[in-house]
């Protein structure tokens, strides 16, 4: 009798201890469930509470314009993803619709207060009438002085994309520099005016796709020509004599030249939905867009 009671006792602080113990593992369970979240604080569903991350972070469906000035603007959205869009109709500049010069009509185009040619420039003849040397890109890298080529030496190239001058026309003031009176080769300043608008107008993380023309760029690079600059991949003459990445790029000089003796510019390219800014030598030849003074 005394044995089966001992017996009994013994089982019955097993089955105690049984429960305790699962009892405690779901105590502990419920704790860890409490830790387990998305850690990311930029995230639309952050858990301050979280230790551990579980995978579920969110970055979409709280991302939108988060400025109330925006056209587009979302109430809802907490993270700006850049689409912000506004009315631009009281920055538009006054711009005549084209300018002829050198035998051809250019359309003109206003972004923000400015006016641009809404080609690229082919012109033969400096402001005042002179004529621009013409040069083969083998001969480019020789040159000490303003110069033009055609791609490949094409007239469809120069129909399509206009000439390519090197860094000295496009710096020149000689003969009244390459555009008509009135006009200058953008300025580094003129092109940041540019940019700036780019951005208030929420193309900040997308300016190449906002001036690329929709069609005519290589590998579906075309943009969406959102204000009419009508972008093109007038590609280069390369100062190894060669000419190369017609409808892959295009780059457009300033007529600023760069602390280190090299002319500052911008490129468009088939990659890219940006407007890239970088220094070239003034031997390249580039494409050039003319800007009202």
């Amino acid at each position: 009798m005394r044995n089966f009671e001992v017996k009994r006792k013994i089982m019955t602080n097993q089955r105690f201890l049984t429960f305790s113990l699962v009892a405690c593992m779901a105590v502990v369970l419920a704790g860890c469930s409490k830790q387990e979240g998305c850690t990311y604080a930029s995230a639309c569903n952050f858990d301050a509470e979280a230790v551990v991350d579980d995978g579920s972070c969110d970055f979409d469906s709280c991302a939108g314009c988060t400025d109330p000035e925006a056209l587009n603007y979302d109430t809802y959205a907490t993270v700006d993803d850049g689409s912000c869009e506004y009315d631009l109709a009281a920055t538009s500049a006054e711009c005549v619709s084209n300018v002829e010069f050198d035998n051809f009509e250019y359309p003109v185009v206003a972004i923000g207060d400015q006016c641009w040619f809404a080609q690229n420039l082919r012109s033969t003849v400096f402001r005042d009438g002179t004529a621009i040397p013409e040069e083969t890109a083998a001969t480019f890298p020789n040159l000490v002085a303003p110069a033009r080529s055609a791609y490949n030496n094409s007239a469809s190239a120069v129909n399509a994309h206009g000439f390519l001058y090197n860094g000295m026309a496009a710096t020149t003031s000689l003969n009244g520099g390459l555009c008509p009176s009135g006009w200058h080769v953008p300025s580094e300043l003129d092109w940041m005016k540019l940019e700036s608008y780019l951005v208030v107008a929420g193309y900040g993380k997308r300016m190449g796709e906002a001036l690329k023309a929709e069609s005519g760029w290589a590998q579906n690079g075309n943009g969406t020509d959102a204000f009419g600059f009508n972008g093109s991949a007038g590609g280069h003459a390369w100062p190894d004599g060669n000419n190369y990445s017609m409808n892959y790029f295009g780059t457009y000089w300033s007529s600023t030249y760069a602390s280190n003796g090299d002319v500052m510019q911008r490129t468009l390219s088939s990659g890219s939905d940006q407007l890239n800014r970088a220094e070239y030598w003034d031997v390249i030849g580039a494409s050039v867009r003319c800007i009202e003074d």
